[in-house]
C-alpha cells in the first residue's frame, strides 16, 4: 500500500494511495527494524537543491513525504537510530541531502554497491535500479518520468513513481545477500557499506582552495605549456621532412603581437600522428608507451611528452579549474567512485589523482587546498603499502627482512640484483648516464604491482628488451618467493577467471573471456591483472577502513576534525590548531591499525605532516 504524506490533502485524491498524517507515518516507521530509503530533489547538489520528497519502505508499504509541506527533519530520530537499518540505491547521493539537514544517517546496506561488489571486472552490468529490479525481482520499472519531477510537482503518476523506488529495495537485497554469501564477499560489503558514509561526508564537507596561488600556478602552466608550443612550431618549421605542414604564407605581425607560423594543434593526437609517422615512424598510435620508447630518436618527439604533460596540467588545473567551486560553500566538492576493478577509488569532477606526485609543479598546486582559517592540514600517508603487502604474502626473506630492519628496500635489492656495493647503487646505469642502477631497481619494484613486463621495463627505462630480460630473470633470482607468489596470481586468475584480494575481505574480480585459451592476448591481459588486483586491492581495502576507523574515532570523541581527501595512500585531514599534534598521533595510530588488520607481520610507517595546506 502508498501512503502519501502531505498537508495539502485538498489536492491529493487517488485510489492507488491512501492519504496519512504525518503522525501517524513515525508510528509506522517507529514500529520496524529495516527501512528503505530514497530520496527525490530539485538537483544534484546538496548545498543548492532542496528535497522534494522522501521516500520510506516498510515491509509491503511506502510511505512518501511531500517535503514542500512536510518538514524534511521531522522523521530525524529515526533516521538517526543505529539499532535500525537502512536500504539505499546509491546511498551516497541520498546521505549528502540528509546531511544537509543535520541528519547523519549509518547502518545502511546500499544495493548499488553490492552489486559492485558481485560483479567487479565483468562488462557492464547494469547497476541502476531498473536493472537490478528486473535482474532480482523479475520486474520492469519506468523511469522515463526522472528527471522531471521537480517540474511536474507529485502528481499521481510521480506518486507511484516515487514509491516504486523503494518498493523492491529489500527483496533485491535479500537476491544479493545469497550470491555474497555463496562468494564469500560478506566482509568486502560491510566494508564498502560504511566507507560510503564517509565518502558522503568527505564530498558534503568538500576543501577550500587558495585562489590567489592557484591563478599564479595556472600563470605557470599556461606559460610553460605556451614555450614548448613555440619550440615546437619551430621543429616542424625547420624539419625538411615536414614541408607539407608548412605555412603557404607568412602571417602579418600588427601592432607587435606575434602570431603562431603554423597551424598545428599539438593537443591533436591525430594531427600529431599524421606530423610522426611522416618523420618515418611506423606507428597507430601517439600513446605516452610509444612516446617515450621513441623520445630519443627525435627532438620532436621529446619535446610533445613535455607539451603534453603541461598542456594536460594547464586544461586541468588552470584557471577553468574555479568552475569546481561550488558558489554556496565557496569550497570543491569532488566525487568519489567507489570501487574500481581493483577496488580502490577514483576520484573525479576534479580529477585529483591527476596531480603529479612528484617534483615542485605537483608540490605548488597541493599548496593550493587550504583549510578554513585557524586550522590546519594533518595528513597520514602509508609508506611504501604495496611494497609490503609483496613483502607480506610472499613471505620472500630479503624482501620481508629488510623491511624489519628497517633498511632502504630500493638499494638492498639493487645491490643484490646488480651485484654491486649498497654504496654504488646510485652510479649510473652502464651506457645510460641519466639513469641509475637504483632507478632501474626503483621501477622493477613498482612495476611488479602492475604486472610489468620485459618490454614495459625496456620502454620505461629506455634500455633493450634484451637487458630488460637479464635484468628481470637477476632480480628474481634474489627474490624467488616474490616471483613464486606473482605467478601463482597469474596462473590462478587464467585458470579460474577471477582472483582475489587477501583475507580477511576477499575481494573478487572477475575475467571474461578467460575461457578461451587461444586468445593469447587476453589471456596475457588478465594474468598481467591477476598480479596486480590482489596487491592494489588489499592496499584499497586497507585504506577503506583506515577512513572508516578515522571517521568513527573522530564521531566518537565528537571532534571538531574533518576527512577532507583521500588520494592514493592518503587520508588528508582538517583541524584545529591546538589539536593538531595530539590528532596527528590518533591518525598515526588508527591508520597502522587499520593496516595491521590485514598485514600481520611486515613492519607498517605512516608518514604524518602538520601543514597550513595538502602536503605529501
Amino acid at each position: 500500500m502508498i501512503y502519501l504524506v502531505t498537508e495539502n490533502l485538498q489536492l491529493f485524491d487517488n485510489e492507488d494511495y491512501c492519504l496519512i498524517p504525518k503522525e501517524n507515518a513515525y508510528n509506522l516507521l517507529n514500529q520496524v527494524e529495516e527501512i528503505e530509503v530514497d530520496t527525490e530533489t530539485t538537483g544534484l547538489d546538496p548545498h543548492t537543491c532542496k528535497l522534494l520528497t522522501q521516500q520510506f519502505g516498510i515491509g509491503e508499504h511506502q510511505l512518501v513525504i511531500d517535503n514542500k509541506t512536510i518538514d524534511p527533519c521531522y522523521y530525524k530520530n529515526i533516521l538517526i537510530d543505529r539499532d535500525r537499518k537502512f536500504i539505499f540505491q546509491n546511498a551516497k547521493f541520498d546521505l549528502k541531502f540528509f546531511l544537509k539537514l543535520g541528519i547523519d544517517i549509518q547502518n545502511i546496506y546500499d544495493t548499488f554497491l553490492a552489486e559492485c561488489v558481485l560483479t567487479t571486472g565483468l562488462f557492464k552490468p547494469g547497476l541502476g535500479l531498473d536493472r537490478l529490479a528486473e535482474r532480482y525481482c523479475g520486474v520492469k520499472l519506468d523511469k522515463s518520468i526522472r528527471g522531471n519531477i521537480h517540474k511536474e510537482g507529485l502528481t499521481n503518476r510521480v506518486v507511484k513513481y516515487c514509491a516504486d523506488d523503494v518498493t523492491w529495495l529489500t527483496k533485491i537485497m535479500k537476491g544479493q545477500l545469497i550470491k555474497i554469501e555463496e562468494y564469500k564477499l560478506n566482509n568486502v560489503l560491510a566494508l564498502e557499506n560504511k566507507v560510503t558514509e564517509v565518502f558522503a561526508k568527505m564530498e558534503f564537507n568538500g576543501v577550500y582552495l587558495n585562489k590567489e596561488k592557484w591563478l599564479e600556478v595556472a600563470k605557470t602552466t599556461e606559460a610553460e605549456t605556451l614555450r614548448l608550443e613555440s619550440i615546437l612550431d619551430n621543429i616542424l618549421l625547420n624539419e625538411s621532412k615536414l614541408k607539407k605542414f608548412h605555412p603557404k604564407y607568412t602571417q602579418i605581425n600588427l601592432f607587435d603581437y606575434e602570431e603562431r607560423k603554423v597551424n598545428i594543434n599539438w593537443a591533436s593526437p591525430q594531427q600529431k600522428l599524421d606530423i610522426i609517422k611522416t618523420l618515418g615512424f611506423d606507428t597507430k598510435t601517439v600513446g605516452d608507451r610509444f612516446m617515450q620508447a621513441n623520445k630519443h630518436k627525435h627532438i620532436l618527439i621529446k619535446e610533445l611528452i613535455g607539451y603534453s604533460k603541461y598542456n594536460k596540467l594547464a586544461s586541468s588545473f588552470g584557471r577553468g579549474f574555479f568552475k569546481h567551486i561550488n558558489k554556496a560553500t565557496d569550497k570543491l566538492h569532488y566525487n568519489v567512485w567507489q570501487i574500481l576493478k581493483t577496488g580502490r577509488i577514483s576520484v573525479s569532477d576534479p580529477n585529483l589523482s591527476q596531480i603529479p606526485s612528484k617534483g615542485e609543479l605537483g608540490k605548488e598546486i597541493r599548496s593550493c587546498f587550504i583549510p578554513k582559517q585557524g586550522n590546519v592540514i594533518v595528513g597520514g600517508d602509508y609508506s611504501g603499502m604495496e611494497l609490503r603487502i609483496i613483502a607480506e604474502f610472499s613471505k620472500d626473506p630479503l624482501w620481508v627482512n629488510t623491511f624489519k630492519e628497517g633498511k632502504d628496500l630500493h638499494s638492498v635489492l639493487c645491490a643484490a640484483t646488480f651485484d654491486i656495493p649498497i654504496t654504488d647503487v646510485k652510479l649510473p646505469f652502464p651506457g645510460k648516464p641519466d639513469i641509475t642502477y637504483r632507478d632501474i631497481q626503483k621501477t622493477i619494484n613498482f612495476g611488479l604491482a602492475y604486472g610489468m613486463s620485459k618490454f614495459k621495463l625496456a620502454d620505461t627505462m629506455q634500455i633493450t628488451v634484451e637487458e630488460a630480460n637479464v635484468i628481470i630473470k637477476k632480480f628474481f633470482k634474489v627474490v624467488p618467493n616474490v616471483e613464486k607468489f606473482l605467478t601463482m596470481l597469474g596462473e590462478l586468475s587464467k585458470n579460474r577467471g577471477f582472483i582475489r584480494t587477501p583475507q580477511p575481505y576477499g575481494r573478487i574480480r572477475w575475467f571474461e573471456g578467460y575461457e578461451n585459451k587461444d586468445d593469447f592476448q587476453n589471456l596475457g591481459k588478465i594474468e598481467r591483472a591477476g598480479k596486480n588486483t590482489p596487491i592494489q586491492g588489499c592496499n584499497g581495502d586497507i585504506l577503506k577502513l583506515a577512513l572508516i576507523k578515522v571517521q568513527a574515532f573522530i564521531d566518537k570523541h565528537n571532534l571538531p576534525i574533518q576527512i577532507l581527501l583521500s588520494v592514493y595512500d592518503e587520508i588528508q585531514t582538517e583541524c584545529p590548531l591546538e589539536l593538531s599534534e595530539e590528532w596527528k598521533l590518533n591518525l598515526d595510530k588508527l591508520m597502522i591499525e587499520a593496516a595491521q588488520h590485514v598485514i600481520k607481520e611486515t613492519p607498517v610507517i605512516v608518514d604524518c605532516k602538520i601543514s597550513n595546506y595538502w602536503q605529501k
